[in-house]
């Protein structure tokens, strides 16, 4: 098996046809389909399903089709590490990211990022930490910003990048939101506000994202704990009434998730000293901020 022999076959089951491959390549379809024809042979096993004029990848092509993006991904890699050591910075970081991470604190971070390193390609992929860390360990990802857990994945280093400080938010409406700060049971009396109106509470729907949410909630719909972060400055008049936990705050750990022992071009380095410098430790450091607010002005909770 050669490079250009997998080459040819990865564009084939890329792009779903011989004819497609063909054009991305600038070859003949006969040239394409010498090629992968010689490559089974050479594997004594059928990559492709001749259906009529379709052909159809098979288990074993889907297999190989994974290992060559792997080994297509690392040779970037592996060019743009040596560009770099002539200043020559060209390839692609790809980014695993939760949404609301992305929305509410990296915007300026990537923006910085892209500006500094022009000729990099950015890719920002969102998702949830157990898909991020899959994507991580399949290759698919360089880094990935996840909430930590207490024992990183096999394979994995997951540095950690501190604490992301969550909170209640509901509408103004509601009962609880007349006070100052929640106690612990307050929690809980949110289930006994919709049995006084004789509701039963349920998971009505499940919503990504966090401008959905807030609408929700302004809408008297739903109370939900949200980040900090994405709660942002809310007027007097707005319906939304952020609020915290007396004697037991809320928080999660986020860290940087990257597969072990694996050397790293330059970009990436780069884009994970950014992303460290950036969210390590910066959410301790808004809670502590807001703290010290809450004790001057002795108000334990934000509008």
């Amino acid at each position: 098996m050669d490079l250009h022999q997998l080459r040819v076959f990865y564009a084939a089951g890329k792009s779903g046809g011989f004819t497609r491959a063909s054009e991305q390549l600038h070859l003949s379809q006969s040239t394409v389909s010498q090629h992968i024809k010689q490559l089974e042979e050479e594997l004594d096993c059928p990559l492709f399903l001749r259906v009529g004029k379709r052909v159809l990848i098979t288990e074993a092509g889907n297999v190989l089709l994974q290992y060559a993006e792997k080994i297509f991904h690392d040779l970037k890699n592996a060019e743009m590490a040596v560009r770099e050591m002539n200043a020559m910075k060209r390839g692609a970081v790809r980014l695993g990211v939760g949404a609301t991470t992305l929305t509410y604190r990296l915007t300026h971070v990537l923006g910085d990022y892209n500006r500094r390193f022009p000729d990099i390609e950015l890719i920002v992929l969102t998702g949830t930490t157990e898909f991020l860390l899959d994507a991580v360990k399949s290759q698919n990802l360089d880094l990935a910003i996840v909430m930590s857990t207490p024992v990183p994945p096999q394979g994995m280093t997951v540095t950690p990048l501190g604490r992301e400080e969550l909170v209640v938010v509901m509408n103004r409406e509601h009962p609880l939101a007349r006070k100052s700060i929640l106690e612990p049971g307050d929690l809980s009396s949110i289930d006994g506000y919709f049995e006084s109106l004789g509701v039963t509470p349920r998971i009505a729907m499940e919503v990504e994202s966090i401008e959905a949410i807030k609408s929700l909630i302004r809408a008297g719909l739903a109370a939900s704990i949200l980040p900090l972060c994405a709660t942002g400055e809310q007027p007097r008049s707005g319906q939304l009434r952020v609020m915290r936990v007396r004697g037991r705050p809320l928080a999660r750990e986020l860290g940087l998730a990257a597969l072990d022992a694996v050397i790293l071009p330059n970009a990436i380095r780069e884009l994970a000293t950014a992303l460290m410098a950036a969210l390590g430790g910066g959410a301790d450091k808004r809670s502590q901020k807001a703290k010290g607010k809450r004790q001057k002005s002795k108000v334990p909770a934000r509008n």
